[in-house]
């Protein structure tokens, strides 16, 4: 299998947030939607041949979210909406409730992800109908990761599949009738590529074309040679200090910040240890 991984764009961030986000980093049980997401292509990766296709970190235009997993194949175009989550849930048709460790009563939970399933599928056929890009129906799938997940569902508006489950919907995906042509799913994983890297897109008549202009004018490709970039020897890393170029009551105020962070973190661990 293919895997199409497209490069996130840094988020613009103040010195206070990227500090935190550095906090962040060095917590483990942050990153747990990242790697819920790298099990499950793990998964694919090893039981899909070359007919199918993957793309991670899709862009929703004109917003700053990413689409979750996209798997193109002979079977169509599958929207694969992973969760780390864990606890007790009930679905029914578009309903999603999770059941309250202090109550032990069953509430709507925020977010839905049967309707954010469903809107994620709405949004990325929106996308390639306005790129007049042809597809097959975009079908979501709500992926569980974490072993710890209970789910009872009655006619959920979206599939529903725990990890346990993963390898047969594997196996059924496999076994499915063919949707899409090999070339249509090759097509239809180009758009999306160039959708996540528009820069990627040559207009007509700029750089190479079908006359060879290249081929008459290589000089002007000599220009973007990286060999040709000299480093000036006196270039050289300012200290982080000099870099931010904050001042020394600013640096009190971001070390304090971080130390409240860290006791608040601490705080809420043993509070949920504690309580639960």
């Amino acid at each position: 299998m293919k895997l199409i991984q497209l490069t996130r764009k840094p988020e613009e961030k103040g010195s206070v947030q990227r500090v935190v986000d550095q906090i962040n980093r060095m917590l483990p049980f942050v990153k747990s939607g990242e790697h819920s997401e790298d099990a499950i292509i793990a998964r694919c990766m090893r039981r899909f041949d070359n007919r199918y296709i993957l793309v991670r970190n899709l862009p929703v235009e004109g917003t700053d979210e990413y689409f979750p997993p996209i798997l193109l194949g002979p079977a169509g175009a599958i929207l694969m909406n992973i969760s780390p989550l864990q606890g007790s849930f009930k679905a029914k048709d578009d309903i999603w409730l999770e059941l309250s460790k202090s109550t032990q009563r069953y509430n709507p939970s925020h977010p839905n992800l049967i309707v954010q399933s469903q809107e994620f599928a709405q949004k990325l056929t929106s996308q390639l109908d306005q790129h007049q890009k042809s597809h097959p129906p975009i079908v979501p799938i709500l992926i569980f990761a974490n072993p710890g997940v209970l789910v009872e569902s009655t006619n959920p508006a979206v599939r529903i599949v725990r990890i346990d489950g993963v390898e047969n919907m594997l196996g059924a995906i496999l076994k499915s009738e063919e949707v899409i042509t090999i070339n249509e799913v090759d097509q239809l994983a180009d758009a999306l590529e160039l959708m996540g890297n528009p820069e990627k897109a040559i207009p007509m008549g700029v750089g190479e074309d079908f006359f060879g202009r290249d081929l008459l004018e290589p000089e002007k490709k000599a220009s973007f040679s990286l060999s040709k970039v000299k480093l000036s020897p006196k270039t050289a890393l300012p200290a982080l200090e000099e870099k931010l170029n904050f001042s020394p009551k600013q640096w009190l105020i971001i070390e304090i910040l971080m130390v409240s962070l860290i006791l608040v973190l601490i705080g809420a661990v043993l509070y949920i240890l504690l309580v639960f």
